[in-house]
């Protein structure tokens, strides 16, 4: 009889479906003498918002993680697993808590393998909404809020909003995930940040 093994599932390698949000935990029955090559592996799935409004969770396995991207509250742990040409992330500590209950001798009920996040990884944390009021240098018109919504386009999420236009001096209110700081690396021209919020005129 071959020796079973029970571990949960984080990600569906074969259709690319992330199973972690799923309301009860996937669990797989794992056959040990038919694991394919290269399984067990440890692997990380990244998650990450899609450029956009940010409701749109992207998920990458990765094999050769970044430095930067294992300091990611948001990456998960586990390991790779290839059975019947079918590829899944399991839940798994480490290399050992798989391979002992696995060498261990057959029994009844199918060991659970050691676990991270008991069926249920942590949600997803995206970063913080900031708005921003950016002053520019224009005759306040339809054509100068479409030229600015367009140097700045990919940068901002919702509309760029202008606010007022006082002397040939316009206020924009954008909505970013950038703080005031990181988005001062991308002002265009003589463009500034006036205020760390919403234009408050």
């Amino acid at each position: 009889m071959p020796n079973l093994i029970n571990a949960y599932v984080i990600y569906n390698g074969t259709t690319g479906i992330y199973v972690g949000n799923d309301l009860a935990p996937v669990m797989i029955s794992i056959n040990c003498e038919r694991l394919q090559a290269f399984s067990p592996r440890p692997v990380w799935l990244k998650r990450m918002l899609a450029p956009g409004d940010g409701t749109v969770i992207l998920y990458e396995p990765t094999f050769n993680p970044t430095s930067d991207e294992l300091l990611d509250p948001n990456i998960l742990t586990g390991f790779w697993i290839e059975q019947d040409n079918q590829d899944v992330m399991v839940d798994v500590t480490t290399l050992t808590a798989f391979q002992s209950p696995c060498d261990a001798c057959c029994g009844s009920v199918p060991v659970v393998v050691a676990n991270n996040y008991g069926g249920s990884p942590p949600q997803m944390t995206g970063p913080t909404l900031n708005s921003l009021c950016i002053y520019r240098a224009d005759d306040g018109s339809a054509g100068a809020h479409d030229d600015f919504a367009a140097d700045y386009v990919g940068l901002y999420i919702n509309k760029a909003v202008m606010r007022s236009n006082f002397s040939f001096l316009s206020h924009y209110t954008l909505t970013t995930y950038y703080t005031a700081a990181q988005f001062a690396a991308f002002l265009n021209g003589t463009d500034t940040i006036g205020e760390s919020a919403a234009c408050s005129s």
